[in-house]
């Protein structure tokens, strides 16, 4: 049963965003499609799993469920604008409930679903409701480590021919101080060893990519023409 009803509210998020995008985004081109925010959904799900199996809770089963669907659907609102989209995303939600009366069996607290969606994007508010603060860390957690390096690299013109070097300078200045600034902002010790985790990888991708950049690093802040004249 727990399967299924996590499984059929997946299926209604894909039907619900199919075939929607993102006008919005400008720097990264995957985040356009609808796909984009089902999957990083999954992923956020996913990560709920792993830091409820890394923490030491009371959490009852029907919670763990709760939370598991919030993560399923916390973004469902996120197409239109990322203003606001979880007050949007209850909306849309509610008006789910309201239409499937017998979607969610009878042991799951609709309202504190709601309050979920709607809640999980200010991450800066200290939640009592550990469900919410789970789901606030999870979502964090998602596009942290190889993935942001990815993304940095979206910054910069491809067909720059100091592409490495630019690409190492922005990850060293901007994803490793986005490390330290997430890690201010989670609720629990789990997420805080995993972003401590990834801090490490990119520290050492760092590393790895200076030494193959090794007699060049310099160019990019400075043109060879202007470097050697």
């Amino acid at each position: 049963m727990k399967e299924e009803l996590l499984f059929e509210t997946k299926r209604l998020l894909v039907n619900y965003l199919k075939g929607m995008k993102c006008e919005y985004e400008q720097i990264h081109p995957w985040r356009e499609s609808w796909e984009f925010v089902v999957l990083h959904s999954l992923r956020v799900e996913a990560y709920v799993v792993k830091l409820l199996e890394m923490e030491r809770h009371s959490l009852s089963q029907d919670e763990i469920i709760l939370t598991r669907l919030a993560a399923i659907l916390h973004d469902v609102g996120r197409m239109q604008s990322r203003e606001e989209h979880g007050n949007r995303g209850r909306r849309i939600v509610e008006g789910w409930l309201k239409s499937h009366v017998t979607f969610l069996p009878p042991n799951i607290d609709c309202n504190r679903l709601f309050d979920l969606i709607e809640k999980h994007s200010n991450k800066d508010e200290k939640d009592e409701d550990y469900c919410s603060r789970i789901l606030k860390d999870a979502d964090i957690l998602d596009e942290i480590g190889v993935m942001s390096i990815f993304m940095a690299s979206s910054w910069i013109d491809r067909g720059n021919p100091y592409f490495f070097s630019l690409l190492n300078e922005r990850v060293e200045e901007k994803e490793i101080g986005f490390c330290d600034k997430m890690y201010s902002t989670l609720n629990t010790e789990s997420a805080k060893k995993i972003v401590l985790q990834r801090k490490e990888f990119i520290n050492s991708f760092c590393s790895q990519l200076q030494e193959e950049v090794e007699g060049t690093a310099e160019f990019g802040k400075v043109s060879l023409e202007d470097y050697f004249n």
